[in-house]
């Protein structure tokens, strides 16, 4: 029923599109899309889209693609890739593992860190300075995915064809249509954003 729904709503949807890949909410002007078994609009990211060539003009993802294995994570890109116009940009939030590694490099201890708090409120153990890698690797499923830093995100964008990559404040973007969207804002360093262009 709810791949249906998500094929009607991405149909009838005005072009370009734009589309929010792993969404828990409605956004105004958007259509959100997740696999969760009560999501109302089901799409299963790396797999064929159900949209046509060049028929989206947005795509935004947040903590969607550090869950999804290296090759499924390619396949995602590529059919954001296909289904985006000329000029479109993605943009996506996940978890920064390099700036996770700098923080335990330099012995920086997580308690009363703000970006550590995010973790604690989530009842994580957060400890030591091991624990700035152990949670992005280990934790929230991360495990069985591809973690990122700036650096991989971007080489594999360009690899599925995206341009102009760049890494933007959390909340921000020189596009209208993206400001304001990131749910993890207040996370700092822990999270990344970074964008791309069709």
């Amino acid at each position: 029923m709810a791949r249906k729904r998500a094929s009607r709503a991405l149909e009838s949807a005005a072009r370009p599109i734009k589309l929010e890949i792993g969404g828990l909410g409605k956004r105004h002007g958007w259509v959100v899309t997740n696999v969760n078994a009560g999501t109302r609009n089901f799409m299963d990211a790396p797999t064929t889209w159900p949209l046509e060539d060049g028929s989206v003009g947005f795509v935004y993802s947040d903590n969607v693609i550090e869950h999804l294995p290296l090759a499924a994570g390619r396949a995602m890109l590529a059919e954001a890739f296909r289904c985006m116009q000329p000029g479109g940009v993605i943009r996506m939030i996940t978890p920064d593992l390099r700036g996770h590694v700098e923080k335990y490099l330099a012995g920086r201890a997580p308690a009363g860190d703000p970006e550590a708090a995010v973790y604690e409120q989530m009842g994580l153990s957060v400890e030591h300075p091991l624990d700035w890698v152990r949670i992005p690797i280990a934790s929230f499923g991360h495990h069985e995915g591809y973690v990122y830093d700036f650096a991989t995100l971007a080489a594999e964008l360009e690899r599925a064809g995206f341009s102009d990559v760049v890494r933007t404040e959390l909340g921000r973007s020189s596009h209208a249509a993206l400001v304001g969207l990131d749910q993890r804002a207040d996370e700092g360093g822990a999270q990344m954003a970074v964008e791309a262009t069709r």
